[in-house]
């Protein structure tokens, strides 16, 4: 459990938290954009305009 106290630090934390945020932030985008992509993919298989 000494790895749980080093994580813990407050030190630690305050490295760690922006870091997470960041890369959370960074992931949601991708998987909109991502969702956006297959979206637009479908209405082409489906012949419709995707733009309009």
């Amino acid at each position: 459990m000494r790895w749980l106290e080093t994580l813990l630090n407050p030190a630690t934390l305050a490295l760690l938290i922006p870091i997470i945020a960041i890369v959370g932030a960074f992931s949601v985008n991708a998987l909109k954009a991502h969702h956006r992509h297959q979206e637009r993919i479908e209405k082409i298989k489906q012949g419709l305009d995707p733009d309009s």
